[in-house]
């Protein structure tokens, strides 16, 4: 570089110190000259596939086919310049091109289609769960318009409980072999309006650190699945500001901007996950126009939607499918796209922000395999079939459970010495229970708890005994039952166990700690009154008439 060049950018250098952002590209690597560097390379120029659409065409799919599916099979809400407003980020959408492939032209594919978030997606307040929430009414839209595809769809949601639980709980929610899972954890994972500056920040974001790592999860399952963002409104937003008419308590207001979806929208264009915004949907016609039919308090009923709001989600679901099918017939699905769907992951875009590779989160026969001592305890299903209540179960006083657990967290970046929670389920009831310790007895330490299984409520429930253990990739945990007793009898069962993501900087999760009682919590994947319940929708239920999913 000439004298006079350094000179001119040590002058820039100074100048942009105080007015402009620092971190351009620079050093000596990239050469003098910059138009050479940056020309255009007509060596990538390509043009569109048109297919000329005809019987011929392996891999086009039958325009009059689509046509039905996107003219004929459903009836939108939300009015078109919204919807499209609604689709936030299409981008290259390989997987999910591969999904709609095998839709509309296998030979009776198989596809599952799974839904995790928290009580938004879980159907609270839809008149009829399982019928007018928005998964099912998309689900139902999806039988209906492929006809030939036999589908199963799960919700696998838990009401009140965060992304970093399902991190650690997703074998609970989602099939090894899904195909396409939605995610809704915007309100579940929003901050509190007293700190709104957690939720924004551009660098570090716990909350984004947090879906990253969950995407790695889903995006790793062996079918290579397509994964979906369908951004719900967080608490504050489907309102109206402080002093105005309809908000007489003054109750906390979130404008447009007062979300994380914008943030998390940089793991969408990272990792090619269609993102989907309620808020952007929304907005204009609630609050710019103040449309009737669409004002907040026709789609909310508290930060909750009713049927007209989970309708209006089920139309972005809808609405992307049908995209996404459109956008085959131009472009018809391809090796490139095979290419991008099995391609390994990308290093994390947090740099460190792995996701676990082990399971964090085992009950039933995964349980079973942590159990190395019983004596005493029983490995009992006292469900049945169909709602399995399974657990090891004690009624003797000196009974002992040992299960090996892995605490060590160093892969993920934690300090050694840093404590790791553990929790444990078990059966509390208002009769024959008794209590118990659980405490560490090898390759690990902690303060051990004592548990008084009996309860005043005349229910049975399960709750989280919590642990704080120091890391060891050996860890034995012991459950004993004590001689003390307030019922008169011992019965102690033992179900499962919770290990967390990461050690030290959790005090613990939100919803963990949490009586199984309280109005939401774990109860879809811990629920002894009504056992272990996942709902479902299936090709075969509605091809024999059955309309509404059911609860298996």
């Amino acid at each position: 570089m000439r004298p006079a060049q350094s000179a001119i950018s040590a002058l820039l250098v100074l100048l942009c110190t105080q007015k402009c952002c620092l971190g351009w590209l620079s050093g000596d690597w990239l050469g003098e000259n910059h138009s050479f560097r940056t020309r255009h390379r007509q060596e990538f120029n390509w043009k569109h596939r048109i297919p000329r659409f005809s019987i011929t065409e392996s891999n086009a799919l039958d325009p009059t086919a689509i046509a039905h599916i996107v003219r004929d099979t459903y009836n939108f809400t939300l009015p078109p310049v919204q919807l499209r407003r609604s689709l936030a980020y299409l981008g290259g959408a390989a997987r999910l091109r591969r999904v709609v492939q095998k839709l509309a032209q296998g030979s009776q594919p198989r596809i599952k289609v799974a839904v995790i978030g928290g009580s938004i997606s879980y159907g609270e307040f839809a008149h009829e769960k399982g019928r007018t929430d928005w998964f099912s009414i998309f689900v139902t839209w999806l039988i209906s318009a492929f006809p030939r595809a036999n589908i199963t769809a799960r919700n696998g949601c838990t009401p009140g409980v965060p992304t970093p639980y399902m991190i650690m709980c997703l074998e609970l929610s989602v099939d090894r072999d899904v195909d396409l899972v939605f995610m809704e954890y915007t309100l579940n994972d929003a901050h509190s309006l007293q700190s709104p500056h957690e939720e924004a920040k551009l660098m570090d974001n716990q909350i984004v650190k947090n879906a990253e790592r969950l995407v790695r999860r889903v995006l790793a399952l062996p079918q290579r699945p397509a994964v979906v963002f369908m951004h719900s409104t967080p608490c504050g937003m489907a309102n109206y500001p402080v002093g105005h008419p309809k908000n007489p308590n003054s109750m906390p207001y979130r404008s447009f901007p007062m979300t994380s979806e914008d943030i998390q929208g940089a793991i969408s264009q990272y990792y090619d996950v269609q993102y989907l915004s309620m808020r952007t949907a929304m907005y204009r016609l609630a609050v710019h126009k103040q449309e009737l039919g669409f004002l907040w308090e026709d789609m909310f009923v508290d930060h909750h939607p009713g049927d007209h709001g989970h309708k209006i989600m089920a139309d972005l679901a809808v609405n992307l499918i049908q995209q996404v099918a459109l956008g085959l017939m131009l472009e018809p699905y391809g090796h490139e796209d095979e290419d991008v769907v099995w391609e390994e992951l990308p290093d994390p875009m947090y740099e460190g922000n792995s996701a676990p590779n082990s399971v964090m989160c085992s009950v039933a026969e995964s349980f079973q395999q942590l159990v190395i001592l019983s004596e005493g305890f029983e490995y009992i299903n006292e469900g049945t079939a169909i709602k399995p209540k399974p657990g090891y179960v004690a009624t003797q006083p000196g009974s002992r459970l040992q299960l090996r657990v892995d605490t060590d967290r160093s892969a993920v970046g934690s300090p050694p010495d840093a404590m790791v929670h553990v929790y444990l389920h078990h059966l509390r009831s208002y009769e024959h229970m008794g209590t118990a310790t659980i405490t560490c007895v090898s390759g690990c330490s902690c303060q051990g708890v004592e548990v008084d299984a009996l309860i005043l409520d005349r229910v049975s429930q399960v709750y989280l005994a919590g642990l704080t253990v120091t890391q060891s990739s050996d860890c034995i945990i012991e459950v004993k039952v004590l001689e003390r007793t307030n019922s008169g009898e011992h019965k102690f069962k033992v179900s499962g166990v919770v290990v967390a993501e990461a050690a030290g900087k959790q005090d613990g999760l939100p919803g963990l700690n949490a009586a199984h009682n309280q109005e939401f919590g774990l109860r879809q994947h811990l629920d002894e009154q009504n056992g272990i319940t996942k709902v479902t929708l299936t090709s075969e239920q509605s091809h024999a008439g059955q309309q509404s999913p059911g609860a298996q």
